[in-house]
């Protein structure tokens, strides 16, 4: 894991202000700095919690795990840098790359784990090595957003968590050695479905998707708790939480994730309302110069459409 760089030894006013309101309170574990520090504690919590996830995600069990640099070997100069959030290495020779997504991105997020799998397949079979010797590799992605904007064939998979592998046009799988998983917080649904009897009914992952989602929220301790009643894992992994929730570089993290958040959805709402003011002004020339309502609106739209991001 990556040091986290702040001057924990001498916070700003703003910052230690959020310390101090913080205390007592539990780390969001949607954040980077967090989900990483609660599976890489030096600790047998830590080792305990990663280990029972991995068996929740990839659905099987695993062996001994150990973990590798987070930087993916370059195979050639040129080629692009791929940072892992958590990289490890099974016994029996497969591996795995968790990461933790709690905002959505511009990009096909599909396509970067799918890459990041390709790199991590590439990383471990050697010269001389038969291609009976490639192991599975494991791309797991903790989604605080729905992957696919949600159509009619989509609304039948209510399930948080979805495998991917290579198939044929007829469905056939192709070798099961790329895997991509992606577990979406978003489909758990109200918490107040949760009743003692609903969380006895959850799978693994949907209960470390709900761990993930509430164990920050106070209101939420109950479920929490009794989600942890039932599974070590999920045990183990709160217990880390709550330790390293005091721990001053990790809030300083949090604060400087929520800052950039408020920033970016501050930005968000200036570009909204600067592109409906840009449209109204342009709808009024329009009707001004004779144009009909419905035509003018149909113009609008058209120029929108054309217009690039840096222009609206």
């Amino acid at each position: 894991m990556k040091k986290i760089e702040f001057d924990t030894e001498n916070p700003t006013a703003d910052e230690l202000a959020y310390i101090e309101s913080h205390k007592g309170k539990i780390l969001n574990p949607r954040l980077d700095s967090t989900f990483k520090a609660i599976f890489t504690q030096p600790t047998d919590e830590s080792r305990i919690a990663l280990h029972d996830f991995l068996e929740a995600a990839i659905g099987e069990d695993i062996a001994d795990v150990s973990f590798e640099p987070n930087d993916a070997v370059q195979d050639f100069a040129g080629q692009r840098d791929v940072d892992y959030d958590i990289n490890v290495h099974f016994s029996t020779g497969e591996a795995a790359e968790i990461e933790m997504q709690a905002w959505q991105q511009k990009y096909d997020f599909g396509k970067r784990a799918e890459y990041q799998a390709a790199r991590l397949l590439g990383a471990y079979l050697n010269k001389g090595e038969s291609w009976g010797s490639v192991k599975k590799v494991y791309q797991i992605s903790i989604l605080d957003y729905n992957y696919k904007q949600e159509s009619d064939a989509d609304k039948e998979n209510d399930s948080v968590l979805t495998r991917y592998t290579m198939k044929g046009e007829r469905g056939e799988r192709l070798a099961d050695r790329l895997n991509v998983i992606f577990i979406e917080l978003t489909k758990l649904g109200s918490a107040k479905k949760y009743s003692k009897n609903e969380i006895a009914k959850l799978t693994k992952a949907e209960k470390w998707a709900l761990f993930f989602k509430k164990a920050d929220n106070s209101r939420s301790s109950g479920i929490v708790n009794e989600i942890a009643k039932t599974e070590v894992g999920i045990m183990n992994a709160q217990k880390v939480l709550s330790s390293i929730s005091s721990d001053r570089a990790l809030l300083l993290a949090q604060y400087h994730a929520e800052v950039r958040e408020r920033d970016m959805l501050s930005n968000i709402e200036g570009s909204f309302k600067q592109g409906v003011s840009k449209g109204i002004d342009e709808l009024e020339q329009l009707l001004d110069s004779g144009m009909s309502l419905k035509e003018a609106i149909k113009k609008v739209r058209e120029q929108n459409a054309c217009r690039g991001p840096s222009e609206s």
